[in-house]
């Protein structure tokens, strides 16, 4: 799904980071809720990760489905009492992995190769290479895309900002402010994901 090379490893590192941290707060959590929110957010990141490579694009799609689907639904439970926004944004991003496992078949059955004519008259290595990959995906794929990457986007802007709000008057982020942080750019690496299936 993503083609850029770079882009992967940026994706990679990125979701590896707060997965990393959704696992130290997972020990440090007291309450059974939050270890098992935590350890979920950190099978989002996983999922997001295999996604980005198409070695792993489709590894065990149908339990990922399950898993994902019954995850948004224990958000929309227990995450209640931590305010309208966050108990909506937790309840979409797994609601979203659980899609974007669904339809990534049907992106992908979209995806033709274009080239310009003159890539087309070196079409060896050089011209492979200089390809791009266009998706002309089924229009509900689409639709739903689109609208995923523009609420996952906003609400990524939406948690860096509560995410500097919150470092102000501190000498060095604490867990909160960088809950808030990991909480942004998790949304903002979903919205580029959903972005690379339209």
């Amino acid at each position: 799904m993503i083609t850029d090379p770079g882009l992967r490893w940026i994706l990679t590192l990125v979701f590896a980071m707060a997965a990393a941290f959704c696992l130290y707060r997972c020990v440090r959590r007291a309450q059974f809720t939050g270890s098992v929110s935590e350890v979920l957010h950190t099978l989002m990141c996983a999922g997001m990760v295999s996604m980005a490579w198409p070695a792993t694009m489709s590894f065990a799609r149908l339990p990922q489905i399950i898993l994902f689907a019954a995850a948004a639904v224990w958000f929309a439970v227990t995450a209640r009492g931590h305010g309208w926004f966050a108990w909506t944004h937790h309840t979409l991003m797994m609601a979203g992995m659980a899609w974007m496992v669904f339809a990534m078949p049907l992106a992908m059955s979209g995806m033709t190769m274009t080239m310009t004519g003159g890539e087309h008259a070196a079409m060896g290595h050089a011209g492979m290479d200089h390809a791009r990959m266009a998706t002309n995906g089924p229009a509900h794929v689409v639709i739903v895309a689109v609208v995923l990457t523009v609420v996952f986007v906003v609400a990524g802007l939406v948690w860096l900002s509560r995410a500097i709000d919150a470092a102000r008057g501190e000498r060095r982020p604490g867990q909160r402010t960088t809950g808030l942080a990991m909480e942004g750019v998790m949304s903002l690496g979903m919205g580029v994901m959903t972005l690379a299936m339209i």
